[in-house]
């Protein structure tokens, strides 16, 4: 598979080359130096463009790469966590779900995570509650995390007392 930066660069020294050549060919001078130029100048061109568009586009678009939510980078690690705890590997589920707050010990999602999987996994309701309440600590209550916190919470607690019911 080609990258598109190898095609626009090619394209673009292809596109040089012949001017360059016509312009050989109207003046009179040797194209043979002038395709030695033609690489050089070719990968300025190309940079330029490339750094142009870029710019360009950040600015239409709005988008700051310096300005990315750093959690994002997380993503794949939740997803291993989600995945321990979907096929029961409880274990892990809890030491990868500790490792990644150990990098950032108020992550939301991740806290949320570790509630399920210590209810779920280890029938720890008490853990899970003050996890629970941190997370509704941390997310405004607007938002579907905070909403989902509480569910979980009542249900943790009716469950447990279902418990000591019986």
């Amino acid at each position: 598979m080609y990258y598109p930066a190898i095609i626009r660069f090619v394209g673009i020294l292809g596109i040089l080359n012949g001017a360059l050549l016509t312009m050989g060919i109207w003046t009179g001078v040797s194209s043979v130096y002038l395709h030695l130029f033609t690489i050089p100048f070719s990968a300025l061109c190309l940079f330029l463009i490339e750094k142009t568009g870029s710019s360009l586009g950040s600015i239409m678009s709005g988008w700051n790469p310096g300005r990315a939510d750093y959690r994002e980078q997380f993503s794949a690690e939740l997803e291993k966590i989600k995945y321990s705890k979907r096929m029961e590997h409880f274990d892990d589920a809890l030491r990868l779900v500790n490792e990644l707050l150990h990098k950032d010990p108020d992550f939301p999602d991740a806290l949320f995570l570790k509630a399920h999987i210590l209810w779920e996994g280890f029938g720890n309701s008490e853990a899970s509650k003050g996890i629970l309440k941190r997370v509704k600590q941390l997310v405004p209550e607007d938002e579907t995390l905070h909403r989902w916190a509480s569910i979980y919470y009542d249900e943790v607690d009716k469950r447990m007392k279902d418990r000591q019911a019986q």
